[in-house]
């Protein structure tokens, strides 16, 4: 009967340590807490990629509200390539790192706010292992300053290499096959042009849903696919 009762207890403990170790990691692609001048931004998408920091291989993760499209992420390394400052959709949190995991800083995004890359009280950590990017990062909520800011992530994601990337965005079927009508008045400049024509193009996710742009103009632009990119809803004039 003693047998039996210490048996039940090691497993109880085993059973235990387990639930510890899940609580302590994450399960998730990536979860946190971003908090910019007062606010707190939920943080619920992750991706890891290989890039260069201060000239040297390094691992950049970026944790993000909006689903991450691998649109917006090719178009963000080839930002980086190029020197410049990669765009992504707010609110963000971007940690950079050494491929041996040492930790180069954070910026983050939110609102109409930016913040370039900085440590201050940052501390974070990565592991490389089977393919993927492991880790953390927080630092404390600091009042002081311009732009009060903290952050508290995890993330375990798989590492995207050079030359690979994220699935193409998939975009919902075309519409029904209605011819487009429109009718309406566009003011501007103290002119009234009549609007006669009018397209609806895909755009990225928004709050992850689909989301669409629809063009109204005078005339046919139809075959204009600069105006048609840019989704501006004025009339066109000849």
């Amino acid at each position: 009967m003693t047998k039996k009762i210490m048996c039940v207890v090691e497993i109880v403990s085993a059973m235990g340590a387990v639930t510890l170790l899940a609580q302590e990691g994450t399960t998730k692609p990536g979860e946190g807490t971003l908090m910019l001048k007062g606010k707190n931004y939920p943080l619920k998408n992750a991706v890891a990629y290989e890039t260069t920091i201060d000239g040297e291989e390094g691992v950049a993760v970026v944790l993000s509200g909006p689903r991450i499209s691998s649109e917006k992420l090719n178009a963000a390394r080839k930002s980086e390539k190029a020197g410049e400052t990669p765009d992504f959709r707010k609110p963000y949190v971007k940690l950079e790192f050494t491929k041996a995991g040492e930790f180069k800083g954070w910026g983050a995004g939110a609102g109409d706010i930016s913040l370039g890359r900085h440590t201050s009280n940052a501390t974070g950590e990565l592991k490389l292992q089977d393919g993927r990017a492991i880790g953390k990062a927080g630092q404390p909520n600091e009042t002081e300053g311009m732009f009060p800011s903290g952050l508290e992530v995890r993330f375990n994601v798989p590492l995207l290499r050079a030359g690979e990337s994220l699935p193409p965005s998939k975009k919902p079927g075309p519409a029904a096959n209605i011819k487009p009508s429109v009718t309406g008045v566009f003011k501007g400049n103290g002119k009234e042009a009549k609007l006669t024509y009018v397209s609806a193009h895909w755009r990225e996710p928004f709050s992850d849903k689909p989301s669409m742009v629809l063009v109204f103009t005078e005339k046919d632009h139809s075959k204009d696919k600069v105006r048609q990119r840019s989704g501006r809803l004025a009339p066109r004039r000849r």
